[in-house]
Formats: C-alpha cells, sequence, structure tokens
C-alpha cells in the first residue's frame, strides 16, 4: 500500500471511529443519565517492526461516562441497545479482571462498554479500527502524530 492509500484509510478510519465512539457516549449518557468526560482519541501501532517503530496502525477512541444517581447495577444491561441503536451486532458480555465489558463490532470496528464495580459508578467506552500497513518512510510520522481534540 502507498503511503497516500494508507494516510486515506487511516484518516477514514479515524472518522468513522470518533463519529461510532460520539454516538456510543452520547447514547451511554442518555441510558445512564450520567456525564461524559475523558473523550479522546488517537493512532497507535499495531504490529512492531522493531523498537520504537510499528508496522501497522489503528486509530482507537476512549471516553468515560459517570453515571446519574438513578441508574441501577449491572450498568452494562442498558447500554446493549445502545450497540445496536449505533449499529453494532449483537454485543457479547465478557469477563474481565474486575469487572465485564460488553463487546460488539461494527465493519471492522470493534467497540466496547466496560464496567468496574469495586472503582465507582461509571462505565469506560473504548472503540478502535482495523490495522492498516504503512510504509517505512511514513511510520515515524503516525508514532509521533497526536489528536488532541476530544470527539464530543
Amino acid at each position: 500500500m502507498s503511503g497516500e492509500e494508507s494516510t486515506r484509510e487511516l484518516e477514514t478510519q479515524r472518522e468513522d471511529v470518533r463519529q461510532a465512539a460520539a454516538d456510543l457516549v452520547r447514547g451511554a449518557v442518555e441510558a445512564l443519565d450520567g456525564t461524559a468526560s475523558h473523550t479522546r482519541g488517537g493512532f497507535d501501532g499495531c504490529e512492531s517492526a522493531f523498537p520504537d517503530e510499528f508496522r501497522s496502525y489503528q486509530y482507537n477512541a476512549s471516553g468515560r461516562v459517570d453515571v446519574g444517581p438513578g441508574a441501577a447495577r449491572p450498568f452494562l444491561d442498558a447500554l446493549g441497545p445502545v450497540l445496536t441503536a449505533a449499529g453494532f451486532e449483537e454485543p457479547v458480555l465478557r469477563e474481565r479482571p474486575g469487572g465485564q465489558s460488553l463487546v460488539a463490532e461494527k465493519g471492522q470496528i470493534v467497540a466496547g462498554f466496560s464496567e468496574f464495580p469495586e472503582q465507582g459508578d461509571y462505565v469506560l467506552v473504548n472503540l478502535r479500527g482495523p490495522c492498516v500497513e504503512v510504509p517505512k518512510d511514513d511510520r515515524d510520522k503516525w508514532l509521533n502524530r497526536r489528536d488532541p481534540s476530544p470527539y464530543l
């Protein structure tokens, strides 16, 4: 893949993941009568080529929804419909250390809501796009690329 093609693919992925993340955070805020914070994203390396260099990159977005006083545990019960309303496939519940995640896919985007009951009344939102191989001459550019603006 040429540098121009990989740049176009990663920029498109960035917009798709940011839009999906915004939709999911808005839906979670509404479902849990909560507030959103820490809505950010950026490019991360996937496959290492050697120290401090990656062969491929993907766009990741994350956020946090602090749950309102009227929401009941488990918070993830209210979020399956948020995923499907945003066009994601039927979500799957997965156990993880200290909590659970509700994970679903939409095309090549993977999204998840995570709840950690012992840590507080909030839900984390994480999305990632597919890995895209980048030509050797462009790898440093993606490793150091910053995305400072929140998506919501």
